[in-house]
Parts: structure tokens; C-alpha cells; sequence
């Protein structure tokens, strides 16, 4: 005999059920930003769950977060910067520039081409990425 409550189509309809609803109480994990330094003029995020390795290199996705808007009125910028764990070099590509804090307001401008390789300064808030993402 077979009850409908233990058959293997409702157990299917069950489990399907449940993991419909674990989609909407989960929170959006894609973008998961922490905070990872600060200075007097930017606050600096990253998404951990968007790290890539290849070989000596680390792409991370960031977000700046500006105290104050700079002179075109960018409040915040995301992008992808990419790490040289070998010469402690960096560069930015694929910003996007908004007029509102962590990514709101106006999109204002985007720069889809990576930049020219930098080292990163010491006393900069970039270094804080590089450890995190080279030295761990």
C-alpha cells in the first residue's frame, strides 16, 4: 500500500516546495559586500564571493563608497580590480560610477576597459585587498 503523503512524486513536490521558499528568505549572497578598510576620504568593500585566481593573479569585485561626491559627482563606484600577488601591482576595469552612496542614485559613468598595472602604496586601502586576497 501506498500512502499519497510517502510516495515519491510528493516527496518531489515537497522537497521542490522547500527549496522555492529557501530562495526567498535566503538573502542575495551574489552581492555580499564587507567592509574592508576605510581612509578619511573612501570607505572600501569587496565581495569575497567573487574572487578568481589565475596563476599569480586575483580579480575581485570592489565598491568605493565616498564620504563626500568628488568634482563629477561620483558618490560610489564598483568595479573589478585585479591583483599581481607577485609585484604588488594592481588595476581597475569595468567601473561603474554612481551619483548616490553604495551604488544608488544616477548611474553617472562606466569604463568597461581594464587600466594600466599600478603598484599598490603602502599606506593606500588597496593594500588591504591585496593581503586579503594574496597573503592569506
Amino acid at each position: 500500500m501506498n500512502l499519497p503523503l510517502f510516495s515519491m512524486r510528493a516527496w518531489r513536490v515537497l522537497g521542490l516546495s522547500g527549496m522555492a521558499l529557501w530562495t526567498v528568505w535566503v538573502p542575495n549572497v551574489a552581492h555580499a559586500w564587507t567592509r574592508i578598510g576605510e581612509s578619511e576620504e573612501v570607505t572600501l568593500y569587496v565581495n569575497r564571493n567573487t574572487i578568481e585566481k589565475e596563476d599569480t593573479i586575483r580579480r575581485v569585485w570592489e565598491m568605493q563608497d565616498l564620504k563626500s561626491p568628488d568634482a563629477q559627482g561620483v558618490r560610489s563606484r564598483r568595479y573589478i580590480n585585479e591583483y599581481d600577488c607577485n609585484y604588488k601591482m594592481h588595476r581597475l576595469g569595468q567601473m561603474t560610477s554612481y551619483a548616490g552612496p553604495k551604488m544608488t542614485g544616477q548611474k553617472l559613468f562606466t569604463v568597461d576597459e581594464m587600466g594600466y598595472w599600478r603598484k599598490i602604496p603602502p599606506n593606500g586601502v588597496f593594500v588591504l585587498t591585496y593581503i586579503a586576497v594574496c597573503i592569506q
